[in-house]
């Protein structure tokens, strides 16, 4: 009787089991729809009105926030570009020239100069010519150039 009891119970989990499984495939298989409901939508366009922007200032801070003290306030130093400039006995303009430094490769000598002529900017060799702009020398500090005759050196 002990065999037929525990074969019972042990067959009832079983078909449960089993159920349960083909109960989840035929499910699976075949899903319910789910119901969409129309909701109504508002036709008319409303924008936001929009509201005050939040307006702020930068105060400047004298006092140093880490070490408490009051920083003085330090004076930016300028540097006046120098140019020698002789007087200009052709009708032709001077154009602005400004140097802005050398640039050299680390295995040779030759120095390429970056010169802005009229806003506009060149990479010039010693010698080349452009706008009637030709560069004579230079160095790390300053280029002397030559127009319409007359040299000018500018500095950095």
């Amino acid at each position: 009787m002990k065999n037929k009891t525990k074969t019972y119970l042990l067959l009832a989990a079983v078909l449960g089991i089993w159920g349960t499984v083909a109960f989840k495939i035929v499910n699976g298989i075949s899903p319910d729809q789910p119901q969409t409901t129309a909701e109504s939508f508002d036709v008319a366009f409303n924008p936001e009105v929009q509201k005050d922007k939040d307006t702020f200032s930068i105060q400047t801070i004298d006092r140093d926030p880490f070490l408490g003290t009051l920083s003085a306030k330090k004076q930016a130093s300028k540097r006046a570009k120098s140019i020698n400039v002789k007087p200009n006995t052709s009708g032709v303009a001077m154009p602005i020239i400004t140097y802005g430094g050398s640039i050299q490769k680390q295995n040779s000598k030759e120095k390429v100069f970056v010169v802005n002529i009229n806003n506009k900017q060149y990479l010039l060799k010693v010698g080349q010519v452009i706008n009637d702009v030709k560069l004579i020398r230079g160095n790390k500090e300053s280029i002397v150039i030559r127009f319409n005759g007359t040299n000018q050196t500018i500095k950095l």
